[in-house]
């Protein structure tokens, strides 16, 4: 089985395929119901799309015993049928996870988060939409 998950601000899109490519799975959650649903389902490869809530998604489930993986956007683009929505996104990215040779983002420690959020060659976008300080 694989799964594929859209990842939104407050909701998350499940779709899931069993081993021969048949639908078992379309579901929307809340962020906060990820555990839960997780819990129930089996244990297998699920797909994200590369964000940086995906690691922290990434994480919590590689802790429940499923396979994440974090796929950059321009490897799911090419699965996506129809018109793009969360729930065609969730089933593209699915498709993907499970496909050989495939660049796979690996999930960043926080301590690989919290250094790259302080990267001095960053832009401060903060500091010039707010206003530089006085």
């Amino acid at each position: 089985m694989s799964i594929g998950i859209d990842i939104g601000i407050d909701t998350f899109h499940l779709v899931g395929f069993d081993r021969y490519g048949q639908l078992v799975l379309r579901k929307q959650i809340k962020r906060l119901a990820l555990v839960a649903t997780f819990e129930k389902l089996p244990r297998c490869i699920v797909g994200m799309e590369a964000c940086l809530s995906a690691h922290f998604v990434s994480w919590t489930l590689r802790k429940m015993g499923f396979e994440p993986r974090i796929i950059p956007a321009i490897y799911v683009k090419p699965f996506i049928k129809g018109q793009k929505n969360d729930c065609n996104d969730a089933e593209a990215i699915a498709v993907a996870a499970v496909r050989p040779n495939l660049p796979i983002v690996p999930a960043k420690s926080q301590d690989q988060l919290d250094l790259h959020a302080g990267d001095p060659d960053r832009p401060l976008w903060g500091l010039a939409l707010a206003g530089w300080p006085d």
